[in-house]
């Protein structure tokens, strides 16, 4: 059987993204977007936007150049390397190449740029990877490509001009085919999954051929070849590339963008399912030849609130480090996104996260687990009360499947917020047909029926498919069965299913619309709940060996993620901050609580 060969670098790429800087992004690029607004007062989403709100056309030049002429210097290059990295990935659009196609508002070519940065790279003893993220056409509807297209439909896998696209891998080999820190160039970035896999397979079979005949043998320069949101998985892809190649290619390396803070599947994420699917990362790194393209320290709403009493710098700290261990398995090494973001956003600003330590911390040895009960490591994050076990009476958090709360605002229920505030908080109560003995306390049991109480004195319940509330204390409409996962007791972070007694449908969460719903008889991923008994019953978490601290008395948590412009500040980083993990209790600044409040309060994606 032919298999993909697994060429590795000797000396894999250790480096940090130069995002925002040839291809505008609103983070990276924030300054630029912040001061010109489009007409409408909204701030454009990607340079396409950008480049035709700015008029006249002779202020965008303008901009343009002092933007490129400013973003990134040589003493970007110097502090990069002082921080221990030895690579930086160059993304640009396809315009900063050739000029841009008629009737397209980017601001091009800007070869001279390029230039620059091979420059810089080759006299700070650094590697550069050429990185085509922006195609002629767009590889994607997405922002990172240049143009974010609304609706999606707007866009189709066809508008890729992969002729063009070719040409421009070609010239890009040939200019810098002799220059030896070149050692990758990558063939686009994050393609849409609708590029049929046979049509992107070609595209890249001929991006190989075409930049090893123009000057970048396989011997000194890897060729990426990126893997995203394929509908085939990364695995799958991999299995055909391979078999329509026959392993003909080498040094070659998928690109996957190991990110931990999109979608329903890691917002819906606690921090131990988080630690594994790092794990995961791993093993998946093992087996074929790739690069993490991006990664930063970026988590999911879940997260914060399934943490204990962790700070939020012991929390990024972990989370980094277990990320750095992983990413050593990868054949060609990782790239940080990025080295410039807004200040606050630590998570994505390398510059910012280095200066606060929260790179350097030691790995952890994760507890074995085999996959069957639950994952011992959820307890040693987000240890049990005393008494796990979930009463009548108790104040509990429910939790649903993209990591947001159960709440009720008035008369509305919903799953808006990764917050555990008195809008989310609960407790179970008998149906309407029974009542609990006054002398003892008594546990939530499978298949019991009972009714879900807010603080605010209103029952969930069932009118037709949708969820409302009810004062009423004998509506059947507020009477559920509780099916546990595993059955017996309800117990603290048990799953659990509500199965209205009036319609036998049970109680489901949608991230894309607002309220709850009661619509199908079924017990999966939308339907199950996640029960949490209040914070202050739960004790301190007890890493082993050196670990963090708990959250210093009398910290504020701060707002919400706010996005600010402003002016950047270029950070030094001349000297490694080394901030041992057992050191963050200790830290002189003031530490941030790890909160919901802290990372993406609001559930709704923007359109």
């Amino acid at each position: 059987m032919v298999v993909q060969s697994r060429d590795a670098l000797a000396n894999p790429w250790f480096g940090v993204s130069l995002g925002g800087w040839l291809l505008l992004e609103p983070g990276p690029s924030y300054p630029l977007f912040a001061h010109h607004p489009k007409p409408d007062g909204e701030q454009a989403r990607c340079e396409w936007d950008l480049m035709k709100a700015i008029k006249p056309r002779s202020k965008a030049l303008e901009v343009m150049k002092m933007h490129r002429d400013t973003h990134i210097t040589k003493a970007d290059f110097e502090r990069i390397k002082a921080c221990g990295l030895n690579a930086v990935r160059l993304p640009f659009g396809y315009w900063v190449v050739t000029k841009a196609r008629p009737n397209e508002p980017y601001v091009g070519p800007a070869l001279e740029y390029i230039d620059r940065a091979v420059d810089w790279a080759e006299e700070c003893g650094l590697q550069i990877v050429l990185d085509l993220h922006g195609c002629p056409g767009s590889e994607s509807p997405e922002a990172p490509c240049g143009r974010r297209q609304r609706p999606e439909s707007r866009w189709h896998w066809r508008h890729w001009d992969f002729k063009k696209s070719l040409e421009i891998l070609e010239f890009l080999a040939k200019r810098y085919g002799n220059r030896t820190c070149v050692t990758g160039i990558a063939v686009c970035n994050e393609p849409c999954g609708k590029v049929p896999a046979s049509t992107l397979m070609s595209y890249y079979s001929k991006a190989v051929d075409r930049i090893r005949q123009s000057g970048m043998p396989a011997s000194r320069v890897a060729v990426v070849l990126p893997l995203f949101q394929r509908p085939e998985g990364e695995d799958g892809f991999v299995k055909l590339w391979t078999s329509k190649t026959q392993g003909r290619h080498r040094n070659i390396c998928f690109d996957v963008h190991a990110y931990h803070c999109f979608e329903n599947i890691f917002n819906g994420k606690t921090f131990a399912e988080q630690l594994r699917a790092v794990e995961e990362n791993e093993e998946m790194l093992r087996q074929h030849p790739m690069v993490i393209g991006e990664w930063s320290l970026a988590l999911g709403v879940a997260t914060w609130c399934t943490a204990g009493d962790l700070k939020e710098d012991s929390i990024y700290s972990i989370f980094g480090a277990q990320q750095r261990k992983a990413l050593k398995a990868a054949s060609h090494g990782s790239f940080f996104w990025t080295w410039k973001e807004m200040p606050e956003s630590r998570e994505w600003n390398f510059q910012e996260a280095y200066r606060s330590g929260l790179l350097s911390g030691a790995p952890m040895q994760l507890p074995s687990w085999d996959g069957a009960g639950e994952d011992p490591l959820e307890e040693l994050l987000n240890p049990s009360p005393a008494d796990a076990r979930v009463y009548y009476g108790d104040t509990v958090y429910l939790r649903v499947f993209y990591g947001r709360y159960m709440d009720v605002e008035g008369t509305q229920a919903d799953a808006r917020w990764p917050d555990k505030g008195q809008y989310q908080a609960f407790t179970f109560s008998p149906g309407s047909d029974k009542a609990l003995s006054s002398s003892t306390r008594q546990p939530v049991r499978h298949r019991d029926v009972v009714r879900i109480q807010n603080r605010n004195g209103r029952f969930l319940a069932v009118q037709g498919a949708s969820v409302t509330t009810t004062r009423s204390l004998k509506a059947t409409s507020a009477d559920f069965e509780v099916f546990i996962d595993g059955a017996g007791t309800l117990l603290h972070r048990g799953h659990i299913y509500l199965s209205s007694r009036v319609t036998s449908m049970c109680l489901n969460a949608d991230e894309d619309a607002d309220g709850l719903a009661a619509r199908f008889r079924d017990m999966g991923q939308w339907q199950a709940i996640c029960v949490e008994k209040s914070p202050e019953e739960q004790p301190c978490v007890k890493l082993p060996g050196p670990g963090p601290g708990r959250k210093a008395p009398g910290t504020k948590k701060r707002a919400g993620n706010v996005k600010l412009g402003g002016n950047r500040e270029s950070r030094e980083c001349d000297e490694p901050v080394a901030t041992p993990l057992a050191g963050l209790l200790n830290a002189s600044a003031t530490p941030q609580l790890a909160s919901g409040a802290n990372r993406g309060r609001k559930r709704k994606r923007p359109a």
